[in-house]
């Protein structure tokens, strides 16, 4: 049968080091490799938008009204409840311990 073979590590502290090195850039090497495929594939998203609306000659004005015919008065989807709740939360205002408050009466 074909099991996983557990990974071996060299017991030398500094092969360790220099082999944590080595992935840690490897890591930073395909995070940036990561974000480069999503800029591509957002590019490539919006071309194909661009195709299929120029292949059914729609205006941007026209694109519009069908998405908002589709979707209603709202273009982009609800926040989940705990989100909304969450930004609600942060929206509050900070609430401060009572102090002695000072009024400026010219009264004198």
């Amino acid at each position: 049968m074909t099991e996983k073979k557990k990974k071996r590590y060299p017991a030398d502290r500094q092969k360790l080091h220099a082999l944590l090195d080595r992935r840690e850039q490897e890591l930073i090497e395909l995070q940036a490799e990561v974000e480069d495929l999503r800029g591509l594939v957002k590019q490539a998203d919006r071309t194909a938008i661009h195709a299929t609306a120029e292949l059914y000659n729609v205006t941007p004005e026209q694109l519009a009204e069908i998405m908002k015919s589709m979707f209603g008065d709202r273009l982009v989807p609800e926040l989940p409840k705990d989100v909304q709740a969450a930004l609600a939360d942060a929206d509050a205002p900070a609430t401060l311990p009572d102090e002695e408050v000072m009024d400026d009466d010219d009264d004198v």
